[in-house]
């Protein structure tokens, strides 16, 4: 290959990568950094209606003090949280987020914010039927699966 050619190769490559790595920064969607058994996990009470009754039902008695009885993150514990918590009525973040996503971060918690882990208080169906009521606030939006 001539000095020419190896140039013009190199300079497709750092074209490629420079594109690669500004579409990720530029992405709204945030990734999504799971251990691969949970990134696999689809909701099993996705389609359950009574899931959605149950999920309203573990929200009101888990989730309502930070993120709101309406979801808006407008809790009365919200008050000085940084980061606040998550809105999930008028916001993109439940379109953002894969079902296991949304699993993963009501069983481990949240770093670096006020969100704590629910493994132990909450049972693995309730976490599913939280996740299944949380999608109905917002039907209409394009959501990871």
């Amino acid at each position: 290959m001539t000095r020419t050619g190896a140039a013009l190769v190199g300079v497709a490559v750092a074209a490629a990568i420079g594109a690669e790595l500004w579409t990720r920064a530029s992405s709204s969607v945030p990734r999504e950094d799971l251990p691969a058994n949970v990134a696999a996990r689809v909701n099993p009470r996705l389609h359950d209606p009574a899931a959605v009754a149950e999920g309203a039902a573990v929200f009101e008695s888990n989730c309502v003090s930070c993120h709101g009885e309406h979801a808006d993150g407008r809790g009365v514990a919200a008050a000085g949280l940084a980061p606040p918590p998550a809105k999930f009525r008028d916001s993109d973040v439940l379109a953002q987020h894969s079902d296991s996503y949304l699993f993963y971060r009501i069983t481990e918690g949240k770093p670096g914010t006020a969100m704590p882990s629910f493994r132990g208080a909450l049972a693995e169906n309730e976490r599913w039927a939280v996740i299944a009521y949380l999608r109905t606030l917002a039907p209409d939006a394009a959501v990871r699966r």
